[in-house]
């Protein structure tokens, strides 16, 4: 299935980039990552919780940088699993960094195969979950990068 979106941050093109890559930033603007750290130079490791219809999902994930074009894009593939409720993920992301009259203009595209229990609950129920976690990371990017 694919997840896209796109949305505004209030401070320069280089900030943004920058804050991407400072994993304690980024992390505490993932809704539900309660966990992420670098492993070596293109690969991150994340823990990830999140409640989607009645299951709650616990996914430790590996990223993988495929791509970067500083400061316009960067590639990931990501693959998790829960053991718990028997579910896995895998997803191919791409995000783009363009310049706005009012900042950043972030957007992304993530094609996410999720099996298991979670995917059993469908697009729909998955999609509306992302849509909720894309507008909080962009609350908590906006205050993170606001008046710099």
């Amino acid at each position: 299935m694919i997840l896209e979106g796109q949305f505004t941050i209030p401070a320069p093109q280089d900030r943004v980039w920058s804050a991407i890559w400072d994993i304690p930033t980024l992390a505490s603007w993932v809704p539900g990552c309660t966990s992420a750290a670098q492993v070596d130079a293109t690969t991150y490791r994340a823990h990830l919780e999140q409640q989607v219809g009645f299951l709650k999902a616990a996914f430790d994930l590996l990223l993988t940088v495929v791509e970067t074009q500083e400061p316009l894009l960067i590639r990931l593939h990501g693959e998790g699993e829960d053991r718990k409720i028997r579910s896995n993920i895998q997803a191919e992301i791409t995000v783009k960094l363009e310049p706005a009259p009012d900042g950043t203009l972030l957007g992304y595209h993530i094609d996410v195969s999720v099996l298991g229990r979670l995917g059993a609950l469908g697009f729909p129920l998955i999609q509306r979950k992302a849509k909720e976690i894309e507008a909080e990371f962009a609350r908590r990017a906006r205050a993170g990068l606001a008046g710099g």
